[in-house]
């Protein structure tokens, strides 16, 4: 005659998960003076927006885990973001089994633990994914645009500066929109 036992499990899983994203771009910078004088001119800009400079690199780190960085030599922008989290789960779980089929039963029980265990801490790293991806894709909206004015700041600089080399500049003209008139006496 076999008995009915209760068997009781308790699993857990801890580990520390980090996630990073990142984007790759490229600035269109015209090659409108040699290429050493854009590249100071590009660094001078970025600084101006809070970049640090470092040799032929300038990159800006965020509170939030950002990291901006530019390639001064290529034009090349690395957006990256990171995150990081605990995960510590827990389960148990409980069967009735008779005597003859106990330890196989623990065993098949301790192995759904650590399988649901498993498919948990993938769910909340996949969750920190999509919150990371989503901070990138937020930052990326008004970086655009800021990176977009950097650009047309070097570029009218860069044309200011080619028209003296030309002649005598007689008058400069600057649209609220960013179009501008060189005038230059040759």
């Amino acid at each position: 005659m076999s008995r009915a036992y209760r068997i009781s499990i308790k699993e857990s899983l801890s580990r520390h998960v980090q996630v990073d994203d990142g984007v790759c771009s490229q600035l269109e910078l015209l090659p409108i003076l040699p290429k050493e004088r854009m590249r100071e001119l590009l660094g001078a800009e970025l600084t101006e927006k809070g970049f640090v400079r470092e040799g032929d690199t300038a990159s800006r780190k965020e509170g939030d885990g950002i990291t901006t960085e530019v390639d001064l030599n290529t034009g090349e922008v690395n957006v990256t973001v990171e995150g990081h989290t605990d995960v510590n789960l827990t389960t148990e779980r409980t069967a009735v089994v008779d005597n003859t089929l106990m330890g196989e039963r623990e065993k098949n029980l301790r192995d759904a633990a650590k399988q649901s265990l498993e498919r948990e801490a993938k769910a909340e790293e996949e969750a920190l994914r999509k919150k990371i991806t989503e901070k990138l894709e937020d930052k990326l909206r008004g970086l655009k645009d800021e990176l977009d004015s950097v650009v047309n700041r070097v570029t009218g600089t860069a044309l200011k500066q080619r028209a003296a080399e030309l002649g005598q500049v007689e008058e400069v003209h600057e649209e609220p929109n960013g179009s501008m008139t060189i005038k230059v006496r040759v």
